[in-house]
């Protein structure tokens, strides 16, 4: 399964309409080449990339922290 195809199955979660309140056209136009106004989003693909290049889960979470803000 590709990276694309991963974020595809992720993005087809209900809990990302219910609790987000992300728009199904949102989910549907996401990808790697486009950015998200979405955060969780955003998340998303950053964890599908990293663990892709096999980026242990601690420098993963400090690149979420840092990309989001998150202190």
């Amino acid at each position: 399964m590709t990276t694309a195809q991963l974020l595809r199955e992720v993005l087809k979660d209900p809990i990302l309409k219910e609790k987000y309140k992300i728009p199904e056209s949102e989910l549907q136009n996401a990808s790697f080449d486009s950015v998200s106004k979405y955060p969780i989003i955003e998340t998303l693909k950053t964890i599908i990339q990293e663990k892709d290049r096999n980026t242990p889960d601690t420098n993963i979470y400090k690149s979420i922290k840092v990309n989001f803000g998150i202190e």
